[in-house]
C-alpha cells in the first residue's frame, strides 16, 4: 500500500519549487493533491502534468477568502482535508539596515501569517476527518542568525512558534503539527534576489558539510514522512534537512 493512500493533501507554493515536488511525491504515494498557489498557470500546469489526482487551486495564502475556498474545494471535491504543507514562502536578502518596511511586511504576509491562516482554515476539516497532519517548511533560517536575511529569518523563526503552539493546542484533535528546516535548495527561489545568483554561492557552498545543494525532492521527501502514518507520534519537532550546516 502507497504510503498517503486515501489521503486529501493541500500543498502551497505548488507551481514550482519544493512545493511542485512535494505534490508530485504525494501524488506517488496515492494522495489526493490541492496545489495553491498565486501562479494560477504555473499551478494549474503542474497539477495537469501529475495527472487526475491533482487537481489546482488560485491560493493568496495572505487572504482568508482564498484559504476557505480552497478547504472547502477540498471537502466538497474530495470529501475531507488530512494533510496540509505551508509551503508558500518569499526570500528578501539586504542588510538589516537597507531593509525597507514595506519588504518586511510583504515576507511576514506569506511566509508569517499565510500559515497562521492556513493552519485555523483547515482545523474545522482536519477535526470532522479524525486528524490530520500539518507541516510547516521554515529554513535553517529560522535556528539560527545569518547576515542579510532579517526579514526572512524573523518570519522563519516565528513558523517555528506556530508549529509549537499548534501541536500543544490541537493534539487533542489528533492534528500533528511540524516544522521542516531546509538549507540550500536548488530552487527559483534561491536566485531571484540577484545577490544570491548561482555564480556567487560558491562560498556559501564551503559551509555545506555534504558540500552540494539539496534538490527539491530531498525535502519533498521528509514531507511525505510527516504527512503519513510512519510519523504518527511525531508533532511539535524540527526536521533538519540541511547537509549538515547546523551541525557546527
Amino acid at each position: 500500500m502507497r504510503r498517503l493512500e486515501g489521503k486529501v493533501a493541500l500543498v502551497t507554493g505548488a507551481a514550482r519549487g519544493t512545493g511542485a515536488a512535494t505534490a508530485e511525491v504525494f501524488v506517488a504515494e496515492g494522495a489526493q493533491v490541492v496545489l495553491g498557489d498565486v501562479n494560477e498557470a504555473g499551478c494549474a500546469a503542474v497539477a495537469e502534468a501529475l495527472g487526475p489526482a491533482a487537481r489546482a487551486v488560485r491560493l493568496d495564502v495572505g487572504s482568508e477568502d482564498d484559504w476557505r475556498a480552497a478547504v472547502a474545494r477540498c471537502e466538497a471535491e474530495l470529501g475531507r482535508v488530512d494533510v496540509l504543507v505551508n509551503n508558500a514562502a518569499l526570500l528578501h536578502v539586504a542588510a538589516l539596515e537597507d531593509t525597507r518596511l514595506a519588504d518586511f511586511e510583504r515576507l511576514v504576509r506569506v511566509n508569517q501569517i499565510g500559515p497562521f491562516l492556513g493552519i485555523r482554515a483547515v482545523v474545522p476539516a482536519m477535526r470532522r476527518a479524525g486528524g490530520g497532519s500539518i507541516v510547516n517548511v521554515s529554513s535553517v533560517d529560522g535556528l539560527a542568525g545569518k547576515n542579510g536575511v532579517v526579514a526572512y529569518a524573523s518570519t522563519k523563526w516565528a513558523l517555528r512558534g506556530i508549529a509549537k503552539v499548534a501541536a500543544l493546542e490541537l493534539g487533542r484533535y489528533g492534528i500533528r503539527v511540524n516544522s521542516v528546516h531546509p538549507g540550500v535548495i536548488d530552487t527559483e527561489l534561491l536566485y531571484e534576489n540577484p545577490i544570491m545568483r548561482r555564480e556567487d554561492l560558491t562560498p556559501v557552498l564551503r559551509t555545506v558539510p555534504l558540500g552540494r545543494m539539496a534538490q527539491p525532492s530531498e525535502v519533498a521527501t521528509l514531507a511525505l514522512f510527516l504527512a503519513g502514518d510512519e510519523s504518527s507520534y511525531c508533532t511539535g519537532g524540527e526536521f533538519i534537512v540541511d547537509g549538515g550546516v547546523t551541525a557546527s
